[in-house]
């Protein structure tokens, strides 16, 4: 098999998450993500937790996968360390492009958040 036949039967067999057509299911996102080049022990990893409560380590909230985005209404818990004031609510939603069972890119333009997930403990 070929560079390029092997691709495409990783894709096949990496479940629901590379279904043509209509993207991942919700549970693709449950679990623990880190940004590329972040360790996954870091407090900054993205916990997803199954039922929609995101945690991180100055962030809590919630996440859903809705119409083809990944939406997060999260709070910011850091106090600025200049002005003393507490982080706000805010929200967070855009496209994921799906990369694999294990990675997946979310445009919140202009950014673009490079995920890779955690191995489970």
């Amino acid at each position: 098999m070929g560079g390029s036949g092997l691709l495409l039967a990783l894709l096949a067999s990496s479940g629901p998450a590379a279904a043509a057509g209509d993207g991942p299911d919700a549970s693709y996102f449950a679990g623990r993500w880190a940004l590329i080049g972040e360790n996954c022990a870091a407090p900054t990893s993205w916990t997803m937790i199954p039922g929609g409560n995101f945690v991180s380590q100055d962030l809590a909230g919630t996440w859903e996968w809705a119409e083809g985005k990944l939406v997060l209404r999260l709070e910011d818990l850091a106090i600025d360390e200049e002005t003393g004031e507490a982080g706000g609510r805010f929200r967070m939603d855009g496209p994921v492009a799906v990369l694999g069972r294990d990675r997946f890119d979310l445009t919140i333009a202009p950014d673009v958040y490079e995920l890779q997930r955690c191995p489970e403990k």
